[in-house]
């Protein structure tokens, strides 16, 4: 996995946990101050770009990563289509959901099933007939 997209959803992912946490506490009458100190240190090697939405999805009660198993969004149930599934897999960027708008990355056990190969060049056209 690229280094870069793999940190941000591990950053994401670590947020969207510290987040439901602090708010636990909050409910509970507990003091949060641990989480929400790593919540803003987490907050701070995050792209606001990532943070936008990531605060979009979160003030509507969602999380902001779904994982991806069998081309479905865990978080919609909604298949992805084959070339956003085709991004996902290739993993160079971190790409959002069509319908839910979540961070959609491979679930691990897609990610150690599913080989990442390069095209072969050959056209999967129609076959010449001998003659």
């Amino acid at each position: 996995m690229n280094d870069y997209v793999s940190d941000t959803h591990q950053r994401l992912t670590e947020l969207n946990r510290l987040e439901d946490e602090a708010a636990s506490c909050r409910r509970s009458r507990r003091s949060p101050l641990n989480s929400e100190a790593l919540i803003e240190s987490l907050r701070a090697n995050i792209a606001i770009g990532f943070l936008v939405q990531h605060d979009h999805l979160r003030a509507r009660g969602r999380q902001s990563v779904a994982e991806i198993r069998h081309g479905v969004c865990s978080a919609c149930h909604m298949v992805l289509p084959v070339g956003k599934l085709a991004e996902v897999k290739r993993m160079s960027a971190l790409l959002r959901c069509d319908n839910c708008g979540r961070f959609v990355v491979l679930a691990e056990e897609e990610l150690e099933t599913t080989p990442v190969t390069a095209p072969s060049g050959k056209s999967a056209g129609r076959r010449s007939t001998p003659k």
